[in-house]
């Protein structure tokens, strides 16, 4: 990172300071993890990661992926197992029995899917809670990736699926902002922005 860019991130932080909570990409769904072990009274979870990728959820007790080698949904980087048991398989047929954890979640998955509706039945058979969180659809305008097939609303805690193709807009900026976010400045105010108006991601927790 240039001085010049190294000072402009510095100066924001220092006029806007930034927890490193915010930075989180798991932040709440770890919210979500420690309120349902609460009220259960139960201690850790038993927890399963679908479509872990390259950034497995940190409480998961186990991981599943379709891909092993680094492909385009996920820009190009490997799997990451952090050493925890790893299976092979397609998130809209999990190998599990009902019921098999406590707690699954599922982290930028359903908009690259054929059929998001599968893949949610599927994570309430295998578990009695969860937490899915994808892009909003600013975020899809924003940052439009190729490989995702749906932009994702929220509406009365429903989420609300729309095929890119129909039309769901017209416009896509990623090639602006997708440079924007190699800046450390825009990531920070990309994550306060989020943290405090939800702009550019949307969850569902059960």
């Amino acid at each position: 990172m240039g001085s010049e860019e190294s000072f402009r991130c510095e100066s924001v932080l220092g006029r806007c300071p930034v927890r490193s909570s915010e930075l989180d990409r798991f932040k709440f769904g770890k919210k979500w993890y420690f309120q349902v072990a609460g009220s259960e009274r139960a201690g850790a979870l038993f927890c399963l990661d679908v479509a872990c990728g390259a950034k497995p959820f940190p409480k998961a007790d186990v991981l599943c992926d379709l891909n092993v080698k680094a492909v385009p949904d996920r820009r190009m980087m490997r799997l990451v197992t952090c050493g925890k048991p790893f299976v092979k398989c397609d998130c809209s047929f999990l190998p599990f029995k009902d019921k098999a954890f406590d707690f699954v979640t599922s982290y930028y998955a359903i908009e690259h899917i054929d059929d998001p509706q599968r893949l949610f039945g599927e994570l309430k058979r295998v578990a009695k809670h969860g937490y899915v969180q994808c892009p909003s659809w600013l975020n899809e305008v924003v940052y439009g990736e190729d490989v995702h097939k749906w932009t994702v609303t929220k509406r009365g805690g429903r989420l609300f699926l729309q095929s890119i193709d129909q039309g769901a807009f017209s416009v896509r900026l990623g090639f602006v902002f997708h440079k924007l976010y190699r800046l450390n400045v825009w990531r920070v105010f990309h994550a306060i922005l989020d943290e405090s108006l939800h702009l550019f991601t949307v969850s569902y927790r059960f």
